[in-house]
């Protein structure tokens, strides 16, 4: 009996961590940690504004998930415009282009 137990509880965990894991690395991360991350990247920024919804785009040949958004950092008076590109899954900035 205890046996048949174990084996159940050893088949379940078999079953179910690979889908817990599939699950936790196949999720969008939250916008919001994307602006945290761009706030310990870059210094002196005045505004940031990512759009909330995902785009699919091409980058190096690929088609990504990604977050658009754009950012001003004040620089010697002036203030520079970025454009940004961040991968939806784990939050690396990819690209920055000035505008």
């Amino acid at each position: 009996m205890i046996q048949k137990i174990i084996r159940t509880i050893l088949l379940l965990s078999l079953l179910i961590a690979p889908a817990f894991i599939w699950f936790k690395q196949n999720r969008h991360v939250q916008p919001e940690s994307i602006i945290s991350m761009l706030h310990k990247k870059y210094e002196d920024i005045t505004f940031i504004s990512i759009d909330h919804e995902i785009d699919r785009s091409k980058f190096l040949g690929l088609d990504r998930d990604v977050y658009k958004g754009r950012l001003h950092i004040k620089a010697d008076n002036e203030t520079a415009r970025y454009q940004f590109t961040a991968d939806a899954y784990t939050g690396e900035i990819m690209e920055t282009t000035k505008l």
